[in-house]
């Protein structure tokens, strides 16, 4: 695909400190075909707006676009929308993307006729606590087996982070869909794999991706995870994946034994399973005391607040 034409478009919301970072590493991407970039900001109770005006200023080749509703979707297809390429390549304002990331995943697209391609998500933190989130968010026990966490092979998947996208093919399935908070990327890569289109992983594709700051963000983010994953399960029953439905059943068999072993001490055994695998795990992965003690509460945080939210779902 070396003769088309790229669009590459940015969702920023509360992005003052990564915007500059994120469109910086779009500005070193090592290709020859035409680029473009689409900035869609969402209210923002920071310098998001400003920045992402500068830049625009300061860059021919970028456009800005306000979206009013804050959603990251409808920031997305905002930003599809004013552009023309051929060839769509998403990316978060926290993320950054490797300089051969749009040159490799061309040459993979051609290679493989995939409609999207995407690879690996490497969170790195600053802070000891976004540092113990990477490494939960970058195992098994934490996240599942995801190969867009946890890398693999390159091969087809059912979906992968960020994207680079056919315009055509997004297109033709209907873009982004706009009701969803999070989990639009899996739904739309859902609908392009019904309609016979292939998703491609491939390991050298890797996008640096900065981790939520505190266990709050944390909690939230994967409960919002866990419920929206619930609402397009609803909506694509056959998309569910056993990785979406241990945390759910786990949560339940946990609590419900803890409650019903004061009446039949034997349930306990449950609970007390869970809580030493979570103990062996962070012994193995942990990499000071404080790292320990940090994934000691992480890894439960994110696998009971994806269950909450998984078993509450959205309400329609």
């Amino acid at each position: 695909m070396s003769d088309m034409s790229v669009a590459v478009v940015i969702p920023a919301k509360n992005a003052e400190g990564t915007l500059e970072k994120a469109f910086a590493s779009v500005l070193k991407q090592k290709i020859v075909e035409p680029l473009e970039i689409c900035i869609a900001v969402a209210p923002s109770e920071d310098r998001t707006l400003e920045i992402a005006k500068r830049i625009e200023s300061e860059n021919k080749n970028v456009t800005l676009v306000e979206n009013p509703t804050g959603e990251t979707p409808v920031g997305l297809n905002l930003a599809i929308r004013n552009t023309k390429s051929r060839v769509v390549v998403r990316l978060d304002a926290h993320a950054e993307l490797n300089e051969k990331y749009i040159s490799k995943a061309l040459e993979i697209m051609g290679q493989t006729g995939a409609v999207n391609v995407g690879g690996q998500q490497n969170p790195v933190g600053e802070t000891p606590f976004e540092k113990a989130v990477a490494t939960a968010t970058s195992s098994r026990f934490g996240a599942g087996d995801a190969k867009f966490r946890i890398g693999g092979k390159a091969g087809e998947v059912d979906t992968v982070y960020l994207g680079v996208f056919d315009r055509n093919a997004i297109e033709n399935v209907g873009l982004f869909d706009e009701s969803l908070i999070r989990n639009q990327d899996a739904e739309l890569n859902w609908r392009l794999r019904e309609s016979g289109k292939k998703i491609w992983f491939h390991p050298q594709l890797i996008a640096n991706y900065k981790p939520r700051s505190t266990l709050k963000e944390l909690a939230r983010q994967y409960f919002e995870y866990g419920m929206w994953r619930r609402h397009v399960v609803g909506v694509h029953p056959k998309s569910i994946k056993w990785r979406q439905v241990v945390p759910a059943i786990n949560a339940v068999v946990f609590f419900s034994s803890f409650v019903l072993g004061f009446f039949w001490s034997v349930l306990f055994v449950f609970p007390i399973f869970y809580v030493m695998v979570t103990f062996c795990v962070t012994v193995i992965k942990s990499r000071s005391v404080r790292n320990f003690f940090l994934l000691l509460v992480i890894f439960p945080t994110i696998h009971f607040s994806w269950a909450a939210g998984f078993l509450k779902g959205v309400k329609t």
